[in-house]
């Protein structure tokens, strides 16, 4: 009886599976502002955040243009100031070496940028999936309620048993 109720408490709290993240869109990195206003550099997921809502952190970034969310790359296309052939790196990264943001930063490669219009092709498109997140925790006293429930049932299971 101790055991089941272990076993059902356990199996609540090991309940909360990470949902499937849901598509919600793309852009292309030139359709970012012009590289002459000197704009903050941005990584791909800080690009979705800035056009969809929401933190960096709600969203994953793919290359690959498909509905299936187990084909997400986590990673980004970017443009870099004084290198326009389109460079794939990581989801998270960016890069802005020198004076902060991307018109002056120091040279060429001393900045990458997820969204910004500095010459890159309409090529290069970043898909965007928002991250629903872990779902629900139950509270202490719905699982204490749901334990008090199965030890009932195991008690009456128990006495019919006698």
């Amino acid at each position: 009886m101790k055991k089941l109720a272990i076993a059902l408490a356990l199996a609540t709290f090991s309940f909360a599976a990470q949902a499937a993240p849901t598509f919600v869109g793309s852009y292309k990195v030139n359709q970012g502002p012009h590289w002459g206003t000197n704009p903050a550099v941005y990584s791909a997921t800080e690009a979705a955040a800035l056009l969809f809502g929401g933190t960096a952190s709600d969203y994953f970034i793919s290359i690959l243009d498909s509905m299936d969310y187990t084909t997400i790359t986590h990673t980004g296309w970017y443009d870099g100031w004084g290198e326009h052939s389109g460079m794939q790196f990581d989801e998270n990264y960016k890069l802005d070496v020198g004076a902060p943001g991307y018109n002056a930063p120091g040279g060429a490669n001393t900045a990458h940028s997820a969204y910004v219009a500095d010459g890159l092709g309409d090529n290069f498109v970043n898909y965007v999936w928002r991250v629903d997140g872990a779902a629900e925790v139950p509270e202490p006293a719905s699982v204490a309620l749901l334990g008090l429930g199965a030890l009932g049932l195991a008690g009456m299971r128990r006495r019919k048993a006698a």
